[in-house]
């Protein structure tokens, strides 16, 4: 059995089969977490992988999560842990807690003590709760890892263990009376967790311990269900055998025959069909089993399905008339669409000709839902551009906002819908209003990355907002991920370069968080402040280390920063880029004379530091550059000693190799 990598909420199968919009090069972190939020774990993963081969932090975590618990893609620990490394090396703080638990358990790595103890301390200095309890947890001696991080009761444990696929903590707390039917905070049971999980082993052991098969959440998914929408067909075997119904329906109408054929799981979908599952139940859409598994061109599925007497209905050009599909809405106001009006169902889904014959029925287009939003803000969001044409022809306003303030044009600019916003734009939406927050149109556009459509605002006289929201203005956080030229755009449109952030840090700190040099110097010539350090005297040369933009490390040498500059920890940049295994930055550092042989306050050197973090490109280009191999830190720690704690046979052996070519005897 494969460890989730983290624990995850309650997955909720709800399927609702509509084909998904193609998804971009423009597509962003926000993106990937609503579709991560709606279940759609494959568009996640093909959002994610692009984002995170490009060096985004966040995304290289959610990846590597996806990895770890086989969502949208196999279960692969050495990828996850692979992922999950290069994040941590950027500082992502989840990433190095997540890193230590790797290291502590052998999840996709060799299990590795000093390595899980390097990560927790890290995670830990950024104030990492559950790092610092496994900190202490391994450093007293006791290598058990926290079972019960932060549980309040012992439900709230055994919802942890099976999260975490911790079968030894789950067992021990079932044996002390805990209810197998436990339920987490979103009423999931922890039995259809483990399912979610593909955890057989727990699920066995949750069954035996009086776990109910049939139970469900609030979405009305059960363990059969999530396991024939998975294709965990042992697990269908196992419920089935337990007694599960063979025919229950989730909040869509959705059998696990169904959900089976809809992804095409043939085994699944053989093991129910031989203990007889009904082949002519339909869903809310009006769909069975084989229907589901023609759309989803599962050809060996409906040949299947057709062995056993399915049929698919004789195909009518025309479809399903308005009529029918008024009637499928009527029907649907159920579970995941509760409380939504036929309206913003029909807006939701796309349905173009249903939303026109609503609003000649008198539909109001202007009416606010629970969520605080209108037909025409949820047809924004989703880029029905279509959809938001029609709203606006029947007098929709185009400025209505909801509960957060946020108007259509917001939200368009939020999720990227170029088409929306132009649309909206010539409609009259007001560029310059702002929600609650004072967060305008163009403020989404920039935290979203959504470069085109910030340039689609400034042309309509958007302009920048100087105040902080979250720690960041709108030019702080467009300096990292836009073009120069927009970056100007916003400076000419008022931005202001000098404001500093809460903790001191002006636009220059954040430009150098992107790969773009050029802007950098466009910063530094005018009236960025070259010289500032933060208040643990990092500079701006130790954060262009930090974050592995050798470029900007090179243009700031060249500008005339300190290299061997140290912070209050007494760490330079080089000691800063070895920490974290950033070779190229290294390798600049070193071309331009940094010291390889300084020492932060703890007695560490670039050296140690590479050794450390198994970059062995970074030893190599340190030796050359006459790095001690001797030197010890506070500890008494060697490199070469390090190098075989760590059981990096690689680098021991350059080392050694090293040392007997130079002659080098440390005094031991």
């Amino acid at each position: 059995m494969v460890k989730p990598f983290l624990t995850i909420l309650c997955i909720t199968f709800l399927l609702v089969f509509n084909a998904e919009a193609a998804v971009t090069d423009k597509a962003t972190l926000t993106d990937a977490k609503m579709a991560i939020r709606t279940q759609n774990f494959d568009k996640a993963v093909s959002i994610l992988k692009p984002l995170a081969k490009k060096g985004d932090k966040e995304a290289q975590y959610q990846l590597a999560v996806m990895y770890g618990n086989g969502q949208g893609t196999a279960v692969d620990p050495a990828k996850a842990a692979e992922w999950m490394l290069k994040s941590a090396r950027q500082g992502y703080e989840r990433a190095q807690y997540s890193m230590g638990v790797l290291y502590e358990e052998g999840t996709g790595v060799k299990i590795d003590s000093s390595k899980a103890v390097y990560w927790y301390s890290v995670a830990s200095k950024k104030g990492h709760n559950n790092a610092k309890k496994r900190l202490k947890k391994i450093q007293s001696g006791d290598s058990e890892p926290v079972l019960i991080d932060n549980a309040r009761n012992p439900e709230e444990a055994l919802v942890h263990a099976v999260s975490t696929g911790n079968i030894k903590a789950a067992e021990q707390l079932l044996a002390k009376g805990v209810s197998a039917n436990t339920r987490n905070k979103f009423q999931c049971p922890v039995l259809l967790e483990a399912v979610a999980q593909k955890d057989s082993a727990m699920v066995k052991m949750l069954i035996k311990h009086g776990a109910d098969v049939n139970a469900a959440d609030k979405y009305k998914d059960r363990p059969l269900l999530v396991a024939a929408s998975i294709g965990e067909t042992a697990l269908v075997r196992t419920f089935i055998g337990q007694g599960a119904k063979l025919n229950n329906k989730d909040a869509n109408g959705n059998t696990a025959l169904m959900l089976a054929a809809a992804k095409g799981h043939d085994a699944a979908v053989t093991a129910l069909l031989a203990k007889k599952a009904a082949l002519k139940t339909k869903n809310l859409n009006g769909e069975t089993a084989i229907m589901l598994a023609a759309k989803g061109k599962h050809n060996s599925t409906v040949k299947l399905l057709k062995k056993h007497g399915a049929r698919l209905p004789v195909a009518k050009k025309e479809g399903l008339t308005v009529n029918q599909k008024l009637t499928v809405l009527n029907n649907s106001t159920t579970g995941v669409y509760k409380n939504w009006s036929p309206l913003m169902i029909a807006v939701w889904r796309g349905q173009l000709d249903v939303t026109v014959a609503l609003l000649k029925k008198g539909a109001d287009p202007d009416q606010l839902d629970h969520e605080g939003h209108t037909p025409l803000s949820r047809a924004a969001l989703q880029g029905h551009d279509k959809i938001v044409n029609q709203l606006i022809k029947s007098k929709a306003n185009v400025n209505r906002t909801g509960k957060s303030g946020k108007t259509p044009l917001m939200w368009a600019s939020e999720y990227g819908k170029e088409k929306v916003v132009t649309i909206l734009i010539a409609a009259g939406a007001t560029v310059k209003a702002v929600d609650k927050d004072h967060r305008s149109a163009l403020s989404f556009a920039i935290q979203n990355k959504h470069e085109v459509i910030s340039n689609q605002l400034l042309d309509n006289k958007a302009r920048p907002d100087n105040s902080l929201y979250k720690g960041k203005n709108d030019l702080m956080r467009a300096v990292a991920t836009m073009s120069l030229a927009t970056v100007k755009r916003l400076v000419a449109a008022g931005a202001n370069i000098t404001i500093q952030d809460d903790s001191g840090h002006d636009v220059l700190w954040h430009a150098i968080e992107s790969a773009k040099a050029t802007t950098v110097d466009y910063l530094i010539k005018n009236h960025g402040k070259l010289n500032s350090k933060d208040k643990n005297d990092v500079t701006l040369l130790h954060h262009a280390a930090v974050m592995n933009n050798a470029k900007t490390v090179l243009l700031l040498i060249n500008k005339g920063l300190a290299i061997d500059a140290k912070a209050k920890d007494a760490n330079t940049p080089l000691l800063m880029a070895a920490s974290r295994g950033h070779t190229e930055t290294v390798r600049v550092l070193v071309a331009k004379g940094a010291n390889v042989n300084i020492k932060n306050n703890i007695g560490n050197t670039a050296l140690i530091l590479s050794v450390i973090a198994d970059n062995v490109d970074a030893v190599k280009l340190l030796l050359k550059a006459g790095a001690d191999i001797d030197l010890r830190n506070d500890k008494r720690e060697q490199a070469v000693s390090l190098a075989e704690l760590n059981k990096n046979k690689t680098i021991a052996e350059l080392l050694k190799k090293h040392k007997e070519e130079n002659k080098l005897f440390g005094i031991f």
